[in-house]
């Protein structure tokens, strides 16, 4: 019971949290886990959301825009192609210059952040602009609230990059 008590507080205090970053940082072995969850969840204390091969875990009641923004934002790269949209559209070939992966990795992730809703995409001629379809005070608010140190590594990158940009 004391188990499942912490993994609770540590899914509420981090909710959007994968399956396997929770084993991680809990040390916890999958079954033992997968049997907690399976409780939680028939309680109805928590729930999971899939999202490709990834499963987020989510306390009960938690705001359906946030489980998608929290999903959207659970990679790198996503979270890099949020912060370049945040700035203005850009073409998928933009996008993969600016982060220096290749288009194939771009589209694959626009994919993903289109079925969240998160972007959206404009055919115009042969290229592809997309732009973000979500208000970024409430991006960057959700950030600081649950991903605090997520938010100190965003900001420097900002920094970095502002920097950058003055250099050109």
């Amino acid at each position: 019971m004391e188990r499942r008590k912490e993994i609770l507080n540590y899914i509420r205090n981090r909710p959007g949290i994968t399956f396997r970053e929770l084993a991680r940082e809990l040390g916890l072995g999958i079954g033992d886990l997968q049997y907690h969850l399976g409780k939680l969840e028939k309680e109805g204390q928590v729930f999971s959301r899939r999202a490709g091969r990834r499963r987020y875990i989510f306390p009960a009641g938690f705001e359906e825009d946030a489980q998608r923004l929290l999903m959207a934002i659970s990679t790198e790269t996503r979270r890099q192609i949020l912060l370049l949209l945040m700035k203005g559209p850009m073409s998928q070939g933009e996008i993969a210059e600016k982060l220096g992966v290749s288009q194939p990795t771009v589209s694959y992730h626009m994919k993903e952040l289109e079925k969240l809703g998160i972007v959206r995409a404009e055919r115009t001629g042969k290229s592809i602009i997309y732009r973000i379809n979500y208000d970024p005070e409430a991006l960057v608010r959700l950030i600081r609230e649950y991903r605090p140190t997520l938010w100190e590594r965003l900001a420097d990158g900002l920094i970095d990059f502002l920097a950058g940009v003055g250099e050109g």
